[in-house]
């Protein structure tokens, strides 16, 4: 890893962190929690190794809990998406496979494979996310709907984001 990739993961890290804790948990939503912290995750090269993926996972979530209280809610969540990661990129590889500095992006694989690639890990996430919160399936239905709904709104923004850094890194 060179200080090139150590420097853009770090600002990506501080830049999506600042505006989770800082903008997106002070929004007064009734039934949305959007959360853009776990496209840290997602946007790390695919051939990071497994634990340090789990590492940085589990650390990011562990720091979004102490600055929203969580509980270990973003701890536990992000550590299942930095575990279920590499199954999903093995699943969605190129036919080619895999370059050895190749980072899963809109810019690399292109708008439909990162689509999927995000939104089966955010369903994933917030699925977890909202029924650890609840911790029973007594209120399934309203789970379900709470989950959607956030899960649109922050795929929304997820996407946003991506798409503007897209274009300002080919310019």
């Amino acid at each position: 890893m060179n200080s090139k990739f150590l420097i853009a993961n770090s600002i990506r890290f501080v830049l999506l962190m600042a505006l989770q804790i800082l903008l997106l948990n002070e929004l007064p939503l009734s039934r949305a929690y959007i959360m853009v912290y776990p496209l840290f995750i997602l946007l790390l090269p695919v051939f990071t190794p497994r634990i340090v993926v789990l590492l940085l996972a589990f650390f990011t979530g562990l720091m979004m809990d102490a600055f929203s209280n969580g509980g270990g809610l973003h701890m536990a969540t992000l550590t299942a998406i930095g575990f279920l990661r590499s199954y999903i990129l093995d699943t969605f590889q190129p036919r080619s496979g895999w370059d050895k500095l190749d980072v899963p992006n809109v810019a690399r694989q292109g708008v439909t494979w990162f689509f999927y690639y995000s939104i089966i890990l955010f369903f994933i996430h917030h699925l977890l996310y909202f029924f650890l919160e609840v911790f029973s399936f007594s209120n399934f239905f309203s789970t379900i709907l709470k989950t959607l709904i956030s899960l649109l709104g922050s795929l929304f923004l997820v996407w946003i984001l991506t798409l503007f850094f897209m274009r300002n890194s080919r310019e």
